[in-house]
């Protein structure tokens, strides 16, 4: 049996460590494309519209430093859903997990594919916190949060599937 020296015992596992961390991949079939994807059960609200604020929401140490955002948007136009002139989603920093939406700046205008869900903490297997939302809005409040791999982005990067899309309405005032 080969032994490996002393300092690969102590240095490999600190060389894993030091590993960058990889960005979120989504995988897709050959349907995939901006009309199929507003179809999913799971997006709620599909729209194009401009950020006109974005706030920085307040720290939770179980997050381990990343970061919270309650981004609002002026909706120009909109596929799916029943939105207002005005939507609030709530995000987190961008991660391996394919949860983001930190990535919105003020005055950009992005086609967003948003999901509905209710506000809560969420912690995995082990009591290891992940992400949680409870300490800001009430446990259960409906709040809308960016759908992960979707066609959505900054529209001048997304025109392929705003045109996929067709049409859209425009929100009630």
């Amino acid at each position: 049996m080969m032994r490996l020296p002393t300092q690969w015992a102590i240095m490999g596992p600190l060389l894993f460590l030091a590993l960058p961390a990889f960005p979120c991949t989504c995988v897709k079939g050959v349907n995939f494309n901006a009309w199929t994807e507003m179809t999913d059960s799971h997006v709620s609200l599909v729209f194009r519209g401009a950020v006109v604020q974005s706030r920085v929401l307040p720290p939770r140490a179980e997050m381990k430093g990343r970061g919270r955002y309650a981004i609002t948007f002026r909706v120009d136009e909109y596929w799916k859903g029943a939105p207002g002139r005005s939507v609030t989603l709530y995000a987190i920093d961008e991660g391996t997990d394919c949860l983001g939406g930190s990535e919105y700046e003020i005055g950009k205008s992005y086609l967003v594919y948003a999901s509905e869900q209710d506000a809560k903490d969420v912690i995995l297997p082990g009591e290891n916190f992940w992400y949680g939302w409870t300490d800001i809005l009430q446990e259960g409040t409906k709040m809308l949060v960016p759908t992960a791999c979707t066609p959505g982005g900054k529209t001048s990067d997304v025109q392929k599937a705003i045109r996929q899309l067709g049409k859209g309405r425009i929100p009630a005032k």
